[in-house]
């Protein structure tokens, strides 16, 4: 799988307006807190904290619309969604199993993306 089918960084572009040199900055910031921030969510789910989850999987929200997964933005989605609503807690744990599945996928697609510059 080639990394233009693991992410889409049409968002990061247009909010760079062609700003080349923006788009490596964004990229390497993505690069650097998407790791932290799936971490931090990993932790707070094998706690069972959910409104910290919900706290973090909000904040998630922003980065992964830059990253354009359209899997891991629909995960995080679901796992926002049951947190802030506190419903189908049950069902977490598969959302987070989807985001985990692709989360390495989508890292390499952005490394890849960031030596393009």
């Amino acid at each position: 799988m080639t990394s233009t089918q693991v992410i889409n960084l049409q968002y990061l572009k247009t909010m760079a307006e062609g700003d080349a040199d923006l788009e490596k900055t964004m990229l390497e910031m993505i690069l650097d807190e998407l790791p932290g921030e799936f971490a931090s969510m990993q932790e707070l789910y094998a706690k069972q904290d959910w409104h910290e989850l919900f706290q973090m999987s909000h904040k998630m929200k922003s980065t992964l619309a830059f990253v354009g997964n359209a899997e891991m933005t629909e995960a995080n989605k679901a796992v926002e969604y049951r947190t802030r609503n506190n419903v189908n807690l049950e069902e977490v744990g598969m959302y987070m199993d989807e985001l985990s599945k692709h989360f390495n996928q989508v890292m390499a697609a952005l490394r890849e993306a960031l030596e393009a510059y």
